[in-house]
């Protein structure tokens, strides 16, 4: 699949560098969804990283990143939590994940 032509970018390099910049974040958003999709349907991080050509770790921070980070930022939020109300909650949320991977599996 060909994203872009070098003969279609804009005569601007400035503006072809902010419209290669655009596609970039669209192509990011489009690769996220679609290894979230394949989780979902049951790939392991293994299969994902051999399909981006990339090591399983580096495939795994990759994507985990921004859950990593909303985890923590969610955790700042509720500090009020103490740790036997976080480690349930956090327990619920896995399991909420199994069961929609079980779901969509079968």
């Amino acid at each position: 699949m060909t994203v872009v032509m070098s003969a279609s970018l804009l005569a601007d390099p400035l503006e072809a560098l902010r419209e290669l910049a655009r596609g970039e974040a669209e192509l990011d958003r489009l690769r996220h969804e679609q290894v979230r999709v394949a989780r979902d349907a049951g790939a392991s991080w293994e299969e994902i990283s051999a399909a981006l050509g990339m090591s399983k770790q580096s495939a795994w921070e990759y994507f985990t990143r921004r859950v990593r980070s909303e985890l923590a930022e969610n955790a700042a939020k509720n500090i009020d939590l103490d740790e036997e109300d976080a480690t349930e909650l956090a327990v619920e949320e896995v399991r909420t994940v199994r069961r929609r991977r079980r779901a969509s599996a079968g």
